[in-house]
C-alpha cells in the first residue's frame, strides 16, 4: 500500500513537471520529503509534498495551498525576493498499514535567490489527524526546504 501511494504521489508530479512556474526540492524537518511546487501568478503556490515521517519507515504526505502574505522585494534587491506564506490543506499518513486523514497548516518564511533558480525556506507545518488516535503527532513539524525552479 506505501509503495502505491508514493508511485501515484511521483506520477502526478511527473505530469506536472513540464508547466511553467514549478519547483522540485526536497524538505527536511520531522523527516525528509519529496516537495513540488506550483506557482501562481498571484504569488500564491501549492505545495505538494511525499516522504518518510520521522525516519521510520512511516509515509507522510501533505497537499498545502499556500497564500502569498507578505513579499520583501525591495529588503535585498542583490540577494532576492523575501516571502511570507501561510496556507492549509489536507495530510494522509501510513504509520504501519493503519492509513490516516487530517487537516495541515504551514507557515512558510524564505527567499527566492535573483542569481539562481533556487528558494530556501524555514516552515512550520502543525498537523492534526483524524483517524486512529494520532491527533497530535504532527505539531512539532519544523523544516527546512530547498527547491529548484524551471
Amino acid at each position: 500500500m506505501k509503495k502505491l501511494i508514493l508511485a501515484v504521489v511521483f506520477c502526478m508530479l511527473a505530469a506536472t513537471t513540464f508547466a511553467q512556474n514549478n519547483g522540485l526540492g526536497i524538505r527536511a524537518g520531522s523527516g525528509v520529503e519529496l516537495q513540488y511546487e506550483r506557482y501562481f501568478d498571484s504569488g500564491n503556490v501549492l505545495k505538494v509534498n511525499g516522504g518518510l515521517f520521522d525516519f521510520d519507515g512511516n509515509f507522510f504526505g501533505t497537499a498545502i495551498y499556500d497564500w502569498e502574505v507578505c513579499n520583501w522585494a525591495n529588503w535585498t534587491p542583490n540577494a532576492g525576493d523575501w516571502f511570507l506564506q501561510a496556507g492549509v490543506g489536507g495530510a494522509l499518513g501510513l504509520w504501519k498499514d493503519d492509513l490516516n486523514l487530517g487537516v495541515a497548516g504551514n507557515v512558510a518564511f524564505g527567499i527566492h535567490f535573483s542569481g539562481a533558480p533556487i528558494t530556501l525556506a524555514v516552515d512550520y507545518r502543525p498537523t492534526v489527524f483524524l483517524l486512529n488516535d494520532r491527533i497530535g503527532d504532527g505539531f512539532g513539524n519544523f523544516g527546512l526546504s530547498c527547491t529548484f525552479r524551471f
